[in-house]
Order: C-alpha cells, then sequence, then structure tokens
C-alpha cells in the first residue's frame, strides 16, 4: 500500500481512490436528504408536531450543526492519532451514524411534549455525528491533492454521489408504506431509513480502506492550532473565500427551501400522488447526477465561476419560468414535472459541487497569506455558514407555510419566485469571485517558494488577500 509519505501530492490520483473518496458523498448527504424532503413532513403528518415548531426544530439542529462544524474542524487539524487526522474520525462515528439516523425516522408514539424533547434531543446527536463525517471526509478531499483539475474532480466524484440520494429519495415515501405494513405506521420510516444505512455502511468501508494512505500526514513539528480571533479575521481577507461563504450560504438557505417544498408543491399544488412525486423526484436526482458531469466539464474547460453561473443562473430561469408562471393549478401532470426537474437538474449538481470545488483552493490562499495549513477551520467555518443558512431557509419556510394556512398557491410562488430569484441573485455574487486556475497556480508556486526559503511579496496578490 502506497503510504502518505511516498503520495505525490501534485500527481493524478488513481480511479479507484477517486472512486472510493465520491462514496463520501453518499455518506455525507443521505440521511441529510430524506430529511431535507420528508423531515417536516414526518413530524407534522406522522408524529402530529406544528409546521411552525417542527421548522423551528429543524432550525435549532442546523445551527447547532453550524456551531459544531468548525470545532469539529479543529479537533481534526489538530488530531495525532498516528493513524491520520480525518479517516479515524470517520471509522470511529460510523455505528453512532447509523443509529441516530434511524432513530431521527422513529415515533415511538409519546405524548405531544415528550415528543417535542425527544426529537429535538435526537436532533442534535444526528448533526453532530452528520458534522463529523462531512466535515473530516471534505477535508480529507482537500489533502489527498495540490492540482486545481484534479480537485474539480474529487469534488465531481463526490458530487455524483452525493446526488445519488436525490435520486432514490422518492423511494422514501414508497419504502416507509411498504415497512408500515408490517412493522405498523409509526416504524414505517424507521425500516426506510434502514435500507439506505446498509448502503451507507458498505460505502463508508470501501472509502475508509481505498483513501489509505493519501491522508496529509501531520508535519514534524507542525504547531497545535486552536480557532483564534486572528483566525477568524484571516478568513475574511480571503477575498475568495468571503464570496464562496456567501454563495454557498445564500445557495443552501434557497436549496433547503427548494427541497422541502417541494412535496408540498407537488402535492398541494399540483395534485400529484404518491407515485407521482416518486417520479419527479427521482427524475431530479438522476438528472442531477448526469448534469455533475458536465459542471465538471464546464470548470475544467472554463473555471468554476463560469460553472456556478452557467449552472445556477439555469435552475432560477427555470423555476421562475416554469413554476412561477407556467404550470398550471392541479394539473396533475407528471411529464411536465419531470420536465421541470430535468431542467433544474444542472443547478442542483451545481450548488455542492462547485464550492467544495472552491474551498481547497481557498485553503492554498489562506495557507499563502498565514503560513499555515488549516483545511479543517475553513471547511468548518464554510459549513458554519452553510448549516446557518440551512437553519434559516427551514425556518423561513416552517413560517411561510403556518402563516399562509398552507395555500397552494403560496408554495407555488415561493418555490418559483423566492426560490428562483435567489438562485440568480447569487449569480450576481459570483462575478467577483478572483481565483481562476493560473491566480490558483501561481498561489501553489508561491508557496512553493517559501517553503524553499525564497523570499515572495504578498503585495503580488492583493487582489485574493
Amino acid at each position: 500500500m502506497q503510504n502518505a509519505q511516498q503520495h505525490d501530492f501534485n500527481a493524478k490520483l488513481p480511479f479507484k481512490v477517486k472512486l472510493s473518496y465520491g462514496f463520501s458523498g453518499y455518506c455525507s448527504f443521505i440521511t441529510w436528504t430524506i430529511f431535507s424532503y420528508y423531515g417536516l413532513y414526518f413530524f407534522t403528518e406522522n408524529v402530529g408536531l406544528s409546521a411552525a415548531f417542527a421548522g423551528a426544530m429543524i432550525s435549532l439542529g442546523t445551527l447547532w450543526d453550524a456551531i459544531t462544524d468548525p470545532l469539529i474542524g479543529t479537533l481534526s487539524d489538530n488530531s495525532k492519532n498516528p493513524k491520520g487526522r480525518r479517516r479515524p474520525l470517520m471509522k470511529m462515528i460510523a455505528i453512532p451514524f447509523i443509529l441516530v439516523s434511524m432513530l431521527l425516522f422513529t415515533n415511538w408514539g409519546f405524548s405531544e411534549g415528550v415528543s417535542k424533547v425527544y426529537f429535538v434531543f435526537i436532533i442534535l446527536v444526528y448533526y453532530t455525528c452528520q458534522t463529523v463525517v462531512d466535515i473530516s471526509a471534505s477535508s480529507l478531499g482537500s489533502e489527498m491533492t495540490n492540482d486545481y483539475d484534479e480537485r474539480s474532480s474529487l469534488a465531481t466524484y463526490k458530487n455524483y454521489f452525493g446526488l445519488t440520494p436525490t435520486v432514490i429519495v422518492g423511494l422514501s415515501l414508497t419504502l416507509s408504506t411498504a415497512f408500515a405494513a408490517v412493522f405498523g405506521p409509526r416504524f414505517g420510516w424507521t425500516g426506510a431509513v434502514g435500507v439506505f444505512m446498509v448502503i451507507w455502511a458498505i460505502l463508508m468501508f470501501f472509502l475508509y480502506k481505498n483513501t489509505e494512505g493519501y491522508e496529509r500526514p501531520r508535519q514534524e513539528g507542525e504547531e497545535t492550532q486552536g480557532i483564534k480571533p486572528k483566525d477568524i479575521v484571516d478568513l475574511f481577507k480571503n477575498k475568495a473565500t468571503r464570496i464562496v461563504m456567501m454563495i454557498f450560504g445564500l445557495g443552501i438557505l434557497v436549496n433547503t427551501i427548494n427541497y422541502s417544498i417541494q412535496v408540498f408543491y407537488y402535492t398541494e399544488y399540483v395534485g400529484l400522488n404518491d407515485a407521482q412525486v416518486a417520479m419527479a423526484t427521482m427524475a431530479f436526482g438522476i438528472a442531477s447526477v448526469v448534469c455533475a458531469y458536465f459542471c465538471d466539464i464546464i470548470m475544467q474547460k472554463k473555471d468554476k465561476k463560469f460553472a456556478w453561473i452557467i449552472s445556477v443562473g439555469s435552475e432560477g430561469l427555470v423555476l421562475i419560468l416554469g413554476v412561477g408562471l407556467f404550470v398550471g393549478y392541479n394539473s396533475g401532470s407528471t411529464l411536465s414535472m419531470i420536465i421541470l426537474m430535468i431542467l433544474m437538474g444542472l443547478g442542483n449538481a451545481a450548488i455542492y459541487q462547485v464550492p467544495w470545488a472552491m474551498i481547497p483552493d481557498c485553503v492554498d490562499v489562506n495557507e499563502l497569506a498565514s503560513g499555515k495549513r488549516t483545511d479543517g477551520i475553513i471547511f468548518g467555518a464554510v459549513a458554519f455558514v452553510q448549516k446557518a443558512c440551512g437553519a434559516l431557509g427551514a425556518l423561513i419556510l416552517g413560517l411561510l407555510i403556518t402563516a399562509t394556512a398552507g395555500s397552494p398557491f403560496a408554495y407555488r410562488y415561493v418555490f418559483g419566485f423566492l426560490v428562483g430569484g435567489a438562485y440568480l441573485l447569487t449569480c450576481l455574487i459570483v462575478l467577483k469571485y478572483p481565483l481562476s486556475k493560473k491566480r490558483h497556480d501561481d498561489v501553489i508556486e508561491a508557496i512553493d517558494k517559501r517553503k524553499n526559503g525564497e523570499e515572495i511579496d504578498l503585495a503580488d496578490f492583493h487582489d485574493l488577500i
């Protein structure tokens, strides 16, 4: 087995390694995707909680997730485990993650008050486990290569499998119904999530096994780094990081609304049944997976900024025109929904794929400015913004549903104009992103020169720092 000291971090990565790293997308996002699509639905329709409380509860969990992101990132950066800083964390959290994912969708039939306390606790535990999985896997990907295009490739592999849940999440309703017929209505969702957790365990095994030796080791004499006020200030001096935080944060806010409102829009406005909803959702997921390939091509042939504008901008236009203007009330048209979901696929692929390809480059800029390699801290900080905005999105949607008394036309306007318009706004923001492939190559060259004892002038990078 090739070890970390022998691995050339500027070389191309083997297919098996990139494929196995890609499994981290499924492992990071399967429970999150099910929860994003059906969490609010499960709490209101199965458990019997109010939409306002359920939305607030989900927001609390997401805020907790945001708080723990930089803490877990720092813990990972500072780990002195001889087997690595990232992979041992993934191994440690595997069983707890599986268990809490199933408990998240288990209705024990408690009273309303006890159910509220129970689910608040379970949500906090789930998001803690989610943070460990996501931050350790994301930081691992940042460390595996210095190459600009290989990082895009790793982000694409991760996004392929990160989008896979959007393909299969529509089966959750069917699976929950089937398991409910066997184990009772309160445990239908438990069985459905359990099926996805079996797949999770298999993919996590191969991720852990096949990335061995590709983790950047702690350098001898490297200082332990806690989160200091100066570190946060330095992050915001990094213009590229600021822009990524802005587009990712706003993108996730509206993506949370996007995912959560789809089932309400399909059933209450369009008039689809469970089977039709599953078909539309699956079409959305398949289109997103296929479009991830084209998003990767755009990133490598043009650049990452251009990929965001084309991909997310197209989804924004489709939502405004399709959902906002053309789809009629109670049309019951599966075909129109499938076409709509396919057209939204490119934007959905880019929401995660492009920022996760940008962040490792931002880490390099921060290393140039500060002299410290802080993958975990930066991924944690960006994830903090991402999760906080996701929490805000869940809260906003819960309040909107309550305020409009579940009006079908409210679902249409929120889904079409609010979500679509916000996606277009991110395209205006990303125009300020300064880090092209050439500028990234300049950053890597400067870092190498400094490591070799040569003097560098940071004034040459005033556009980045």
